[in-house]
């Protein structure tokens, strides 16, 4: 993680900013500053927000920490929790900012799916000709595009976000994998951060071409759908990042609505769940 506030005045501009263009929406997804605290000569010391309830994201998707973390967790739940997810990006769009530090730490999950985006005084926030810039990020949730650069110039837009996003979506569904972690085909080391500057997306159509492959005992990544395959493919391709064209919020709510609407129950084992497409339960 890299870069912070360039003054505290900066940081107490943006509260009060924030305080002001709340709205219902982002209050539901977001712990989003409702006022300003100051001291006695008006200065913007600190803010009042909602309470945030929930565990970070990683204790969900990692398939060791949810059993501890977690009660009766299903692929339904899963599929849930990441629509939810989506749903708190679309309703940040929406308000016109970006997130900008998107990672595993501040997304919070209660147990019924709920979700709250939280360290929201660190979102890049627009109001009134004021451009207020996200310093930080952390690089495994960064596009290829910010990859390798300091955070503490940079305008950030929904795009980049919506890379973020996809990859929170691909660790819950693939039992907290990141899918550009794969066995890496060529010479040397390949570290997360310079395979997702380099395109190497490891469950690609394009793998093998730019020397990746998944690794073993993992799922294809139509696993679950040929709808979320097509949308992994267009967030994490050259194309998306060139073109501002990454799938967003809504694209990826529609997506996952309807795969939980497509799943289906093991004859033959209560626990195996999965898409009616399949011939066969694949858990089998």
């Amino acid at each position: 993680m890299t870069g912070k506030y360039k003054n505290d005045d900066e940081r107490s501009k943006k509260i009060a900013i924030m305080s002001i263009i709340k709205n219902e929406r982002l209050l539901k997804y977001t712990s989003w500053p409702i006022d300003t605290v100051k001291d006695a000569s008006g200065k913007v010391i600190g803010m009042l927000m909602p309470t945030a309830n929930g565990k970070e994201i990683h204790k969900l998707y990692n398939p060791k920490n949810r059993l501890s973390e977690f009660d009766n967790v299903s692929l339904r739940f899963l599929i849930h929790t990441a629509a939810n997810i989506a749903r708190s990006f679309a309703v940040v769009h929406d308000s016109g900012q970006v997130i900008g530090d998107v990672n595993h730490g501040n997304i919070l999950v209660s147990n019924d799916g709920t979700v709250k985006l939280i360290d929201c005084d660190s979102f890049q926030i627009s109001s009134k000709g004021n451009l207020l810039l996200c310093g930080v990020g952390v690089s495994t949730h960064q596009p290829p595009e910010l990859q390798s650069k300091s955070f503490s110039n940079i305008v950030r837009t929904a795009n980049h976000d919506n890379f973020g996003l996809a990859i929170i979506i691909f660790q819950l569904l693939f039992m907290g994998r990141h899918p550009f972690a794969g066995r890496y085909l060529g010479s040397g080391d390949m570290p997360i951060e310079k395979a997702i500057e380099q395109y190497r997306f490891a469950y690609g159509k394009n793998a093998k071409q730019r020397e990746m492959q998944q690794p073993p005992a993992t799922f294809s990544l139509d696993f679950y759908s040929k709808e979320l395959a097509v949308l992994f493919e267009k967030a994490f391709s050259q194309k998306g990042s060139l073109n501002d064209n990454r799938p967003k919020a809504t694209e990826w709510i529609i997506a996952l609505e309807k795969l939980n609407k497509e799943l289906i129950t093991c004859s033959l084992n209560q626990a195996h769940i999965y898409n009616r497409t399949h011939k066969n339960c694949p858990w089998c």
